[in-house]
């Protein structure tokens, strides 16, 4: 088995699971677009539930950039426009369908939403009870990886511009939440 195969497998699945749906995409579907048989698809990978995890977003969209806290929300921003620029997977633009298509959506939820908000919660530094600025921040970026990859809406913008403009709105919750955590209570923004 070569790692071309696996990582055709993968690629197929991810986007097939993206368009389709878990309920709606076979392992044949995924064998057929990968140019592999199914017998190798559930022999690297065991079944389509553990494959559909294979696919999801992954932790690495969390590693904190090494920018000051002032410069993350063009940072983040900036990780989407790259990651286009690439053509690799977008995992804010996925994360709302881990959710739907999963075998399990409530289990996935939980799962996302808990290691998302736990990670932007302590990278912005959110002090606030119900995390407000976090949440935002992972709503906010979410937004800007589907409209990104789902509808192209800023296919004609310069990246420094959009990073620029972006990032600014993205940054606003990051300044709030320590502007709240230095006040000891939430902004009115």
């Amino acid at each position: 088995m070569s790692s071309r195969s696996h990582d055709a497998i993968l690629q197929s699945a991810g986007r097939l699971f993206g368009e389709r749906g878990y309920r709606a995409v076979t392992v044949r579907d995924i064998a057929g677009d990968a140019g592999v048989s199914a017998a190798l698809v559930m022999k690297l990978f065991q079944s389509k539930e553990k494959l559909y995890a294979a696919v999801q977003p992954d932790d690495s969209l969390l590693a904190e950039p090494d920018v000051p806290t002032s410069e993350l929300g063009r940072a983040l921003v900036f990780r989407v426009l790259m990651r286009r620029e690439r053509s690799m997977q977008e995992p804010w633009a996925n994360i709302p369908l881990a959710v739907l298509n999963s075998p399990n959506p409530d289990a996935a939820r939980a799962d996302i939403h808990e290691r998302y908000l736990d990670t932007i919660t302590q990278l912005i530094g959110d002090a606030t009870q119900d995390r407000r600025f976090a949440s935002t921040v992972i709503a906010l970026m979410t937004g800007f990886g589907e409209a990104i990859r789902t509808l192209g809406l800023f296919d004609s913008w310069d990246v420094d511009e959009l990073v620029g403009h972006y990032g600014a709105i993205v940054q606003i919750q990051i300044d709030a939440s320590k502007a709240a955590t230095q006040t000891g209570a939430p902004s009115p923004d």
